[in-house]
């Protein structure tokens, strides 16, 4: 019992922190080409930057919590770990605000409770 409970426990981390750093790749790549292409102002990467905390989180938690069968919300959020983290180490080492950094946790917290609420009812859904 405490083999597969690690097992499932190192299996959900290694999900958050693949997920995490493919889907920042991803999403970073992806609007540095929109700001790129359209030649935007680059004031607008901090709009682009909300959007792409928003994304990674979903999908951070939809995939770290996939498999699990209850307590969506609270490993939604300790899936979104890796994020926060980055977040940090984005503000000390980049010109962020603080309150920029604290509206960028919010909606990673509430995003990562939410979808980590999502996938858990549809893995029960196909429960059999």
């Amino acid at each position: 019992m405490i083999n597969s409970t690690n097992k499932l426990l190192a299996k959900f981390a290694l999900k958050a922190i693949i997920s995490t750093i493919i889907s920042i790749l991803v999403f970073t790549f992806l609007f540095s080409q929109i700001t790129y292409r359209l030649d935007l102002n680059l004031d607008i990467n901090k709009v682009f930057s909300i959007f792409i905390v928003f994304f990674c989180s979903a999908i951070i938690a939809f995939v770290s919590v996939k498999s699990m069968k209850n307590n969506g919300a609270l490993m939604g959020i300790v899936s979104q770990i890796p994020l926060i983290f980055y977040s940090v180490i984005n503000l000390i080492f980049n010109d962020n605000s603080f309150i920029f950094f604290l509206i960028k946790l919010a909606i990673i917290i509430l995003t990562g409770a939410l979808f980590g609420i999502l996938a858990v009812k549809k893995s029960n859904k196909f429960k059999v």
